[in-house]
């Protein structure tokens, strides 16, 4: 099942830090929030992922572009580029990052994703949406 994040706003509330970075983007400890919101979804096997993106969207494209570079230890041989993770932690999420538009609302980014999620049952949440929450017994309670 599919795990849908909404990562497109302008995230106005938090406006001193997104000003140069989006929301999902913020740091909590050394993770931007939406890495968290993402491991508690992978918690309960959730790991299957499709960020709908709009603003400033570069920087979340970068993050999950580099991702092994940022929380593993590699060495890289300059003559070819070709980069090898030595140790960190293994991570089997499948990311699909999506453009829904800048200043698309959360039905029309949800709307933009129809190709990707396939007409089946999915798990939607905020970039911002941190919790200690049940995935498994939410998604039982909502079937």
């Amino acid at each position: 099942m599919k795990t849908v994040i909404l990562a497109g706003g302008f995230g106005t509330r938090l406006s001193e830090y997104t000003e140069n970075i989006p929301k999902p983007m913020v740091n909590i400890g050394n993770r931007p929030m939406i890495w968290h919101i993402m491991n508690l979804y992978s918690n309960y096997g959730f790991k299957d992922f499709v960020l709908a993106l709009g603003y400033k969207s570069d920087f979340i494209k970068d993050y999950f572009t580099n991702i092994h570079k940022k929380l593993s230890n590699f060495s890289i041989d300059l003559s070819n580029g070709e980069l090898e993770v030595i140790d960190g932690p293994t991570l089997d999420w499948k990311i699909s990052l999506i453009d829904t538009g800048l200043n698309s609302n959360t039905g029309g980014r949800i709307k933009r994703l129809d190709k990707y999620i396939s007409n089946s049952t999915f798990m939607v949440t905020y970039g911002d949406g941190l919790s200690n929450i049940n995935i498994q017994k939410l998604l039982e309670f909502h079937k």
